[in-house]
């Protein structure tokens, strides 16, 4: 009695209708998978034929060619792979502004003085405020006194030897009394 009440009056009009009904809801389910495929993919990869042969696979193969797609799709989106570049560049960043000693090249603390490890000097004390300055620093960043850096004294010795003869020959010649063509003196390249 019940099946009379539907429309047409019969049971294989209620089955055709139950029909349409389903297959109207699978086709709305397969254009659905194919939707969340395209936009699923979008956010995964800008490769255009990877976008395309996503697609194409749910087409083809509705609800298989999404489990497919889910076996095979990229593992992060491209946000998080962009979180995660943005994480390992802000570590590496803070790596890179830690102290290390110019020598041995370890990390150090800023308010070391010496190396721990190889002794080299990092800090000198100011004249005239007494804080904590860097050993090449020309003047104190705390107090702005004028500060006095040695010269290394690896250079100094290496380039006086070959300056101080052309100085003496310099300064003979200018003192003797005799004229410069009869007491000609050999000529130091500058620069060495």
């Amino acid at each position: 009695m019940v099946l009379a009440a539907w429309p047409g009056g019969s049971w294989e009009a209620t089955v055709r209708l139950i029909g349409v009904v389903g297959g109207a809801y699978l086709a709305l389910l397969w254009l659905s998978a194919m939707v969340w495929t395209y936009r699923d993919i979008q956010a995964r990869t800008r490769d255009q034929l990877t976008h395309i042969v996503s697609v194409l696979l749910v087409l083809v193969f509705n609800v298989f060619g999404l489990f497919v797609y889910l076996v095979l799709r990229p593992k992060e989106t491209l946000a998080e792979a962009y979180e995660r570049q943005l994480e390992a560049e802000a570590l590496l960043r803070e790596v890179e502004e830690q102290a290390a000693c110019p020598s041995c090249r370890r990390r150090v603390r800023d308010d070391y003085v010496l190396c721990p490890y190889c002794r080299t000097r990092l800090r000198e004390t100011c004249d005239s405020c007494g804080r904590l300055v860097g050993v090449s620093w020309q003047v104190c960043a705390y107090c702005g006194a004028e500060r006095r850096i040695p010269a290394p004294a690896a250079v100094t010795a290496s380039r006086q030897p070959a300056r101080r003869p052309a100085r003496v020959a310099a300064t003979a010649a200018s003192r003797s009394p005799e004229p410069a063509a009869s007491n000609p003196a050999p000529a130091e390249p500058e620069g060495l």
